[in-house]
């Protein structure tokens, strides 16, 4: 009788040369081969390769550690990767914090990094005077060494610090650029943040192969994207699905760039076969591939190459097949292997696996397994089924992690958070709305918060991405015959209440009343027919993607500079109205 384990064979059969150089190395090589070359560009500067390699060097000189984490917190910048090269030329590893991280949540990561340093500002903090431990040393293999620690939303309410080596993701590295063909004609966009691991492949797959890396300062602003597209021959993109589908409802770019660019890659969310349809047909001369994996097991663990073909043989698209050296099963709530078309959870084996989770042995045991027939093994908490030994289909998560807009969130947390800070009970999901756009929703039973005050204290918690778009009061969650909350009557109450606040008709009198043009421009923004001085843009549902045109269209119509947090500030419509009024005068005066 054939073992299930068998059935898997062929499908994981990956074993590939891989290299065994440090990240850093890569940069060497570059400047080696490609030294006058323009290696980066952000929004103000450019950088070559010899110049690049000139202020790694200078900067690691001040880095007197080794072995050692050491933390960076940096806006999207060529300086920004300067800082990150160093810190591995000098020997450490690199644990990259987001400045709008709260800073509750900054000193948590801090803390539980144990970090010897912080880099920020341009200016190295000594955080403690003895060295760390090596995290899961005996985990290593020889040769490697930590290359960074990027940590990620915990069912528990705190971050977990997900540890990877030079090792673990040259074999990732390796595999794209054999398999994508990269080479020093490329040219990278990189739109997701340091603090994200899709920014590992764009800053050390660029360099890896001579490319030229253009930073985008906010993957939001789809007006800097399409400008960056135009001018900078583009042959790399890599983004959440949300952010391809977002810049191609919103913008037309030329026949030039559509040719240009020949490598799309979309990861960390679902992608409908809409977006995979819009894709082929905004870049004609581009491979566009779906990935997948786990920031855990080296940015990427499975791909798929999206053709028509494809989509017209599936409904979904598939989630793939196993990149080098690494292995893919579906295994049930025993651990036993699953048979074709039996759903189960997705594991990860081979090389990319992470040696594991920072400060953190017992949650590492339960996520990190050794399995008795697979050996070592990640468990995703993603469901998934075996199909035909082609592929591996994406049902969905076990657990209450689920990916909005791009971004990797606990509602859990979120929810732990509200109960914690206002004592309410309340409950937290998702709604997806027909343009794709997630929503984030939380129906609670308290009337002593306003939205806004409850709004404005998770600021101080939460990053922006996990902050609810809309708050809805119940006076009791409905239940079901068992007695347990009836998320679906939840969420049908929640998208009545939604569309209500869309179709609202202000008590105003539209006859008399003198629309501005801001005004005007947010109506058709936002899809509202009717917008009052007392309407907050929140409880009406604008998402982050909005939130960058609202700040854009006002830096070029109103001629002042403004930060998205201002708007998080003046979320109400007559008080946004009454900051740009005094901004301007600020800046006549």
């Amino acid at each position: 009788m054939l073992h299930k384990i068998d059935l898997y064979k062929n499908y994981n059969d990956t074993k590939s040369e891989s290299s065994r150089i440090k990240l850093h190395e890569l940069l060497l090589n570059a400047k080696n081969q490609y030294g006058d070359k323009i290696a980066i560009r952000d929004k103000y500067n450019e950088i070559t390769y010899s110049e690049l390699y000139e202020s790694v060097v200078n900067f690691s000189n001040q880095l007197n550690y080794n072995n050692q984490p050491i933390a960076i917190v940096g806006k999207k910048c060529i300086n920004t990767v300067i800082q990150i090269f160093a810190i591995l030329e000098s020997g450490n590893y690199y644990i990259p914090i987001d400045p709008n991280t709260p800073e509750e949540k900054q000193n948590y990561i801090l803390n539980k990094a144990n970090a010897v340093a912080l880099i920020k500002n341009n200016e190295i903090y000594s955080l403690k005077h003895d060295n760390s431990m090596i995290p899961f040393e005996n985990k290593l293999k020889n040769g490697d060494s930590i290359a960074y620690v990027i940590f990620t939303s915990g069912s528990t309410g705190k971050p977990k610090g997900v540890i990877e080596t030079h090792n673990q993701v040259m074999n990732t590295l390796d595999d794209l650029k054999r398999r994508l063909n990269l080479s020093n004609n490329d040219n990278f966009l990189c739109l997701a943040a340091f603090n994200f691991d899709l920014s590992v492949f764009d800053i050390f797959g660029s360099v890896y192969v001579g490319g030229t890396l253009t930073i985008i300062e906010d993957q939001r602003d789809l007006k800097d994207i399409k400008n960056t597209l135009e001018n900078n021959s583009i042959t790399v993109w890599n983004s959440v699905p949300n952010v391809l589908q977002q810049f191609l409802k919103e913008y037309e770019i030329s026949e030039y760039c559509k040719e240009k660019l020949r490598i799309c890659l979309l990861s960390g969310d679902y992608i409908s076969p809409k977006l995979a349809y819009d894709a082929l047909d905004a870049f004609p001369n581009a491979d566009v591939y779906s990935l997948g994996g786990a920031t855990e097991c080296s940015i990427w663990s499975i791909l798929q190459l999206i053709t028509k073909d494809l989509l017209s043989k599936y409904s979904y698209v598939p989630y793939g097949y196993p990149m080098d050296n690494q292995r893919i099963y579906i295994i049930d709530n025993n651990f036993e292997i699953c048979g074709l078309g039996e759903t189960g959870e997705i594991v990860i084996a081979g090389d990319g696996v992470a040696l594991g989770y920072l400060g953190d042995t017992e949650k590492t045991e339960k996520t990190f397994v050794n399995h008795k027939e697979l050996g070592e093994i990640y468990l995703t908490g993603d469901l998934g089924q075996f199909i035909s030994k082609e592929h591996i289909k994406f049902i969905g998560r076990k657990d209450s992690f689920t990916k909005v807009n791009g971004y990797r969130v606990s509602l859990s947390e979120i929810s732990n958070t509200i109960r914690n800070l206002f004592k309410i009970d309340n409950r937290v999901f998702c709604i997806e709305q027909d343009s794709g756009i997630k929503k984030i929703i939380a129906v609670h039973q308290s009337t002593k918060f306003s939205d806004s005050v409850i709004r404005n204290e998770l600021r101080k918690h939460l990053s922006h991405y996990e902050i609810p778009h809309c708050f809805i009061y119940v006076n009791n969650f409905p239940v079901t015959d068992n007695g347990k909350i009836d998320f679906k009557k939840l969420k049908t109450i929640a998208e009545s209440e939604l569309e209500t606040r869309k179709n609202i008709f202000s008590i105003i009198d539209n006859k008399n009343e003198n629309i501005s043009n801001f005004r005007d421009f947010l109506k058709g923004t936002i899809e509202i027919n009717h917008l009052s001085d007392k309407d907050s843009m929140f409880d009406l549902g604008v998402n982050s993607i909005q939130l960058m045109k609202i700040k854009n269209w006002i830096e070029e119509n109103e001629n002042i500079e403004i930060e998205i947090v201002d708007i998080y500030d003046h979320d109400i419509i007559g008080e946004l109205e009454q900051f740009i009024f005094r901004k301007k005068e600020s800046v006549i005066s």
